[in-house]
Order: structure tokens, then sequence, then C-alpha cells
């Protein structure tokens, strides 16, 4: 299969600015277009860098600093000429995008070229496209954690009497060159021109016969990509509200776990940290749906769709005269007219639906990301509504514990006390006892049975 080079700029708004920066720098939260953790790389200053964790903030900072400085430049002259200061609705920078077929991963796959090679093209191709414009070029930057690799770059987006750039080459005449221009360069490396051509090779066709075997396809081919761009964007928002009212849910659910422990247990501190990656993933799910938002107005580029075939046409067409039979209009070049109508349609289109396939499919990862949440969420909740159940159980044997102990001690005193009346019964019994011997002791009865005893022993031993 053949390899194709795209070549596309536009403009963004004063706002806009940043955020595409911050973007394209990673600095940010995950995008949904990435599906990779393959580096990124930006060209700079003469210098090719690696965009990593630990400088994405020091590079966003120095990139916004030179941007403010060209704004302040842009401003000055604008106020030159329209005597008054920009607005925020006319950014200063626009931007630029090299985009490939999906043969693009074949062709870097068996090293028919390099991503080194593309770059040395693609610095190149800039320097006409600075000439040509009459912009300068500020950064570039090498995405390979996307579907396919492609080149992003900056431009300063304003001339000498700080009118934008890219308004006044907004036309196709204009733009086209673009493409002829990058096919200049990147051919070199056998990357064609635009989309495969499906004309014939003929040179000259009526208006009428143009209409006839084109107009249909056109029409088709822009209601078929109308549609499908359409379906898969209503899918794709219904799959992250979908997703977003899910987490959310989750996360009450275990904030309402998470209040049955005390904020110093371990429990409330493993809760917690569950409920802060949710929160985690609820903000990147309300990040992505605003991002979806973002996707260019699909209704503004068809409205005009008619009057840029319309100016294509006509640059490619002239009316011919000739010496015998009627005039006629004829096509300059059939493939190259061909070739710039379905790139006007295809182009946009299919770029939009792109990005919401790689939104479907972060959607996917996503999903897939959260069920492993929920199966560890399950786990997490079923111990620790084991944990409950099961305190509750020792609290209530516990209860029953004290219970016993409270009725042990109650019998307990109850026998302690029974025995110290005994005790006190024998005593009394025995001190009575004591004191009738005494007095026994101390009485003349006692001592006549005395006598009375040992008289009866003395008569006895004289028996013997």
């Amino acid at each position: 299969m053949k390899n194709y080079i795209n070549s596309r700029i536009q403009a963004h708004n004063n706002l806009k600015i940043f955020n595409a920066i911050k973007h394209n720098l990673r600095h940010t939260q995950i995008s949904l277009s990435q599906i990779n953790n393959h580096h990124n790389y930006i060209f700079l200053d003469g210098k090719s860098i690696r965009i990593t964790k630990e400088n994405k903030k020091n590079l966003y900072l120095d990139i916004t600093k030179e941007y403010k400085k060209d704004r302040a430049i842009h401003n000055e002259l604008f106020l030159k000429n329209k005597t008054r200061n920009l607005k925020d609705d006319s950014g200063s920078w626009g931007e630029g995008v090299f985009t490939f077929s999906e043969q693009m991963k074949e062709d870097i796959k068996n090293k028919k070229y390099t991503f080194n090679d593309l770059s040395n093209i693609a610095l190149e191709c800039l320097k006409d496209y600075e000439e040509y414009l009459g912009i300068k070029t500020k950064f570039m930057i090498l995405h390979l954690d996307e579907k396919t690799p492609h080149f992003q770059y900056f431009f300063t987006n304003f001339n000498d009497n700080g009118a934008s750039i890219t308004h006044l080459n907004k036309t196709t005449d204009r733009l086209s060159p673009l493409q002829d221009i990058a096919h200049k360069h990147f051919g070199k490396l056998g990357i064609e021109r635009g989309l495969k051509k499906d004309f014939t090779n003929s040179k000259h066709m009526s208006a009428a016969k143009y209409w006839q075997t084109l107009g249909v396809n056109l029409k088709d081919k822009t209601i078929s990509l109308e549609q499908q761009y359409n379906n898969r964007k209503i899918e794709v928002e219904k799959d992250l509200k979908s997703l977003y009212t899910e987490v959310n849910l989750q996360k009450n659910e275990v904030k309402d776990l998470r209040s049955n422990y005390d904020r110093t247990s371990q429990e409330y501190k493993d809760l917690t940290i569950v409920f802060k990656q949710l929160q985690v993933e609820e903000k990147t799910l309300r990040e992505k749906v605003r991002e979806l938002k973002e996707i260019d107005n699909l209704d503004n580029y068809l409205n005009d769709l008619k009057k840029d075939i319309s100016k294509i046409i006509k640059s490619n067409v002239e009316k011919v005269d000739p010496v015998i039979g009627n005039s006629r209009i004829e096509v300059k070049n059939i493939n190259k007219m061909y070739s710039e109508l379905v790139s006007k349609i295809s182009e946009p289109l299919n770029s939009k639906v792109k990005e919401v396939e790689e939104k479907d499919k972060a959607i996917k990862d996503l999903k897939s990301n959260l069920k492993n949440k929920d199966e560890v969420l399950e786990k997490v909740m079923t111990e620790k509504y084991q944990a409950i159940q099961e305190n509750k159980k020792l609290n209530q044997e516990n209860l029953s514990k004290t219970n016993e102990i409270t009725k042990l001690k109650e019998n307990y005193t109850l026998e302690i006390n029974r025995l110290q009346n005994h005790f006190k019964q024998q005593i009394a019994l025995r001190v009575k006892r004591l004191n009738l011997i005494n007095r026994l002791k101390n009485s003349n009865i006692a001592k006549k049975i005395i006598a009375r005893l040992s008289k009866r022993n003395q008569n006895l031993d004289l028996n013997r």
C-alpha cells in the first residue's frame, strides 16, 4: 500500500493557544488521543529534545513566555493599523500538522525510512512554508503516542500590518500549494500527495460530464462521512455520560462506607485511598467530555463545502474554443482536481471520525480499568462489611460476658454475706458456751461436783 502526506494549518483564539501548547506537550491529564506510552520529541531552537515528565513543565513555561512576547509585538502592529488592541478571539500563533496514512506505521516498522528522515524532511518543508506564507516557525513536535506518527508545529500568525496570515490564506488557491510543497519534500521518500485517485487519466471533460461522474461520488462520500461522524460522536457521548455516572455512584458508596469507621482507623485510611482514586477518575472523565465537545463544529464545515468545491473547480478548468466545433470546458489536470476535491471533503471529516474513534477506544480502556476497580472495590467493601458484622458479633458476645460477670459478682456478694452471717452466729455461740463454762467454774455447784468426783475416784482406788 502507498503512503500519503497531508498538510493543513489552522488559527486559534488567544486562550486556545495555551491549551493547544499544553496538549501537544502532554502537560495535562492523559489525552484521549494517546494509545501508548511512546515518547514524543520537540524540535526547538535547532535542537531535538525528548519530552518527559521532568521537562514538560519548563518547556511549557518557556514556550508560553515566548508566545507572550510575540503577542505584545502583534498587538503593537495591530494597534498602529486598527487603532485598537487585539481581541481574545484572534490568536498570535497558528498551528499546522503533517499527517500520514496508516501505511506509515508499516513503513517505519520495515525500516523504509526512519523518524530522523521524516523529521529532517518536515523541517525542510517548514522553511518553504515560511517563505511562501511569510511566517516564522516557533517549534515542531513529533507525536509517537497516538495511532499514527505525525508532526504538529506552531508559527507566527501575523504580518507586518498585524493581520492574520491564516485569514489571508484561507482560500483554496492559497492553501493548495501547501500540499504541493509538502509533497515536493516528502515525495523524496516515496510518499504520495493526497488520497488515491479514482479517476481516469483523461485530459479533459465537459462540465456536465464532470458533475455526472464526480458530483454524485463526492456527495455520497460527504453524506457517508457525516453520518459516520455523527453516529460515533453520539455513541461516545452516551458512553462518557454513563461512565461518569457509574464512577460518581461508586465514589459516593465508598464515602458512605467510610463514614462507618473512625478517622484514625486503618479501614478509614484504606477507603480514603479508593475514594481519592475515584475522584481522579471522575475529574478525568469531565475533561474528556469537555475535550469531545471542543471538536470543531461539523455544520460550519458543511456550510462552506459547496463554495470550496466551486473554487477548486474554477481553479482547475478552463474554457477552450477549438478551430472546429463548439467551445467546451476542459479540466487542466483531472488527477490534481480530484485529489483536491476528495482531500477537501474527506480529510476534515475523517480527522473528526478518527478523533471520535480514539476517544471511543479511550472510553473502552477506562471501562476496563473501572471494571478492575469495581472488583477491587467490591472486595474491599465485602471485607469491610464482614468486619463490621464481626465487630457487631464480638460486641454482642462481650455484652453477654459482661452480664455473666455481673451476675457472678452478685452471687459472690450474696454468698460472702451468708458466710459472714454464719461465722458471726458460730462465734456468738462459742462465746456463749465459754461464758457458761466460766460461770460454772466460779459457782458453788461446780466446786461440789469437783469434790464429789474427787471422792469417787478415791473410793475406786481403795477397792482395787
